[in-house]
């Protein structure tokens, strides 16, 4: 079975595994392969037909893009069939009204709002006013999240622009401004943070290329080895809080090659004065009907357990609780040395001050990617 946040080889993926991702229950399974055998048959046979410089990036690639909708995304069939479907619909090789006539009318709108959207050249401020867009509708929406998963296919797949087909993927400088202003806020809006993670890191490798390879060497291990070594000292972070008896949820981090970038062109740092590379989030739940400041003594309680659990750096620490930042982000920072995983960031809040960061005047997606 495939893995989350892995692009299988096509040659050896099996079609009933792609029903399954998108069978909501084991007794749709047949239908759905049967639905998406004969899609894909149908795109074969249209690849046929297709410019030899159009159709490399045709039927395989489109099954990366299903594989990519469905496990990532977990979008549903007719969205799975508009992935294998999109190459020929955008060369014309298919109409609309045979495309609703085979696999039903939500697919064929899909495919013709993916149509529209890769017309459209989204302006600098569209993430801003994208709520207010008079065409958006659920189709639209979900052709937008397949548009993602394409990229996200160029970007795991090692594909080079020079090798990308203009007519089913916007121009290189027209994709990274796309990506920066549109893609990634959106994706973070989205709560898609793994997505979003991979579109940054593409759209920095394409726009830095040195930044990207330099900070990718001076990480020096893979993110499956940081993720193991975060995933360690996590446990060790949760079994000292729960062993209080608080009601907590725990949120783990590896910054992203692009985010260590972004906050060293920000803060004019060296890689080395990077001191959050990896952050746990601990989040303080059932906390309705306390006052602010019962929130604050609890956060700073946590804090506490942390101190005597490694080492603080105190010279690294921020207190957004006491002093909410202007945008009313608040939250405690404070960076510690655990000795066998390295320095570690552990960040502080209520559930109340977690939705304002998230979704409040303090979410990210508002200023990190505009004002590069």
């Amino acid at each position: 079975m495939i893995k989350k946040h892995e692009i299988p080889d096509v040659n050896n993926w099996d079609l009933h595994q792609l029903a399954r991702a998108v069978s909501k229950d084991p007794n749709d399974t047949q239908q759905a392969w049967s639905t998406i055998q004969a899609a894909y048959e149908w795109a074969e046979q249209f690849e046929t037909k297709m410019d030899k410089a159009i159709s490399k990036r045709c039927v395989k690639d489109s099954l990366q893009v299903a594989m990519i909708a469905a496990t990532e995304m977990f979008l549903d069939l007719p969205t799975v069939i508009v992935a294998l479907l999109t190459p020929a619909f955008l060369t014309k090789f298919i109409e609309k009204e045979a495309v609703e006539k085979h696999f039903g009318l939500k697919t064929a709108s899909i495919l013709q709002e993916l149509a529209l959207l890769k017309d459209y050249r989204l302006r600098n401020d569209t993430i801003r006013n994208y709520p207010n867009h008079p065409d958006i509708n659920c189709h639209h929406i979900l052709a937008i999240l397949l548009q993602i998963c394409d990229i996200m296919h160029l970007h795991c797949s090692g594909i080079t622009f020079e090798n990308v087909d203009t007519e089913l993927v916007p121009s290189n400088t027209q994709l990274l401004l796309e990506l920066k202003h549109f893609y990634i806020p959106l994706s973070h809006r989205m709560r898609l943070y793994d997505i979003q993670t991979k579109l940054a890191d593409f759209w920095l490798k394409h726009t830095d290329t040195l930044s990207y390879y330099a900070i990718t060497a001076k990480l020096g291990m893979t993110k499956i080895k940081r993720q193991q070594k975060l995933n360690l000292v996590a446990e060790e972070v949760q079994a000292a809080v729960k062993e209080r008896g608080i009601d907590f949820i725990i949120k783990k981090r590896i910054k992203s090659v692009y985010s260590i970038w972004h906050k060293i062109q920000k803060l004019k740092i060296d890689f080395d004065q990077v001191h959050d590379l990896t952050a746990i989030r601990i989040i303080l739940t059932n906390m309705d009907g306390k006052t602010l400041q019962e929130e604050k003594v609890a956060c700073w309680k946590i804090l506490s357990i942390i101190s005597n659990l490694y080492k603080p750096i105190c010279n690294i620490m921020r207190d957004w609780i006491s002093i909410p930042r202007d945008s009313r982000y608040e939250s405690l920072h404070l960076t510690f040395e655990t000795y066998k995983y390295g320095q570690l960031e552990i960040q502080i809040r209520t559930e109340r001050m977690d939705y304002i960061a998230e979704y409040g005047e303090a979410a990210h997606w508002k200023y990190k990617y505009t004002n590069l």
